[in-house]
């Protein structure tokens, strides 16, 4: 009976331990202009084409499989949309390759809504603004570098397959 406690303080010590490690446990965000030295991502979207629902940020890591997979993400946040540009401040625990998506949930369901053939529904984009031409970019399209000091993001969302015509949900 008294290996039970130690063997609980043992795991309890090694949780303490690894959680520093633990990227999500480490990564924050706050509305508005990064203000901090460390390493962090001054994101600005810009076209919100109105005030309803949240921007949704979804953050991911460096490694290219786990681009845009669903649970593979190492970070994400919803922010009030605001017409025009939305900006906030993603502190990351350190400086390293990052890549970014964002779509505006306008209807409020945090999901990224899209039509019955696929076609998204919502204004969407990514870092570094690729062209969407046939489908979502690569990561390496997407993917930008954090150093010790706020890494400016600016991301251009795009409407063009998003109906301009929403339902009585969005009036």
């Amino acid at each position: 009976m008294n290996r039970v406690p130690a063997v609980l303080s043992s795991l309890l010590l090694v949780y303490l331990f690894l959680l520093p490690w633990n990227v999500h446990a480490q990564i924050e965000a706050t509305e508005g202009a990064c203000t901090r030295t460390s390493a962090a991502i001054d994101v600005r979207v810009q076209g919100v084409r109105s005030d309803r629902g949240n921007i949704m940020f979804v953050l991911y890591g460096d490694n290219p499989d786990d681009f845009l997979v669903k649970g593979k993400r190492i970070f994400k946040q919803p922010f009030a949309a605001k017409r025009g540009t939305v900006a906030f401040c993603v502190i990351v625990p350190k400086a390293g390759a990052y890549a970014a998506s964002v779509y505006h949930d306008e209807n409020g369901n945090k999901k990224f809504d899209r039509s019955w053939i696929g076609i998204p529904a919502e204004g969407a984009g990514f870092s570094n603004n690729p062209a969407l031409l046939l489908g979502p970019p690569r990561h390496a399209q997407a993917a930008f570098q954090v150093s010790t000091g706020p890494k400016r993001v600016e991301i251009q969302l795009n409407y063009s397959f998003a109906s301009e015509q929403r339902g009585p949900d969005l009036q």
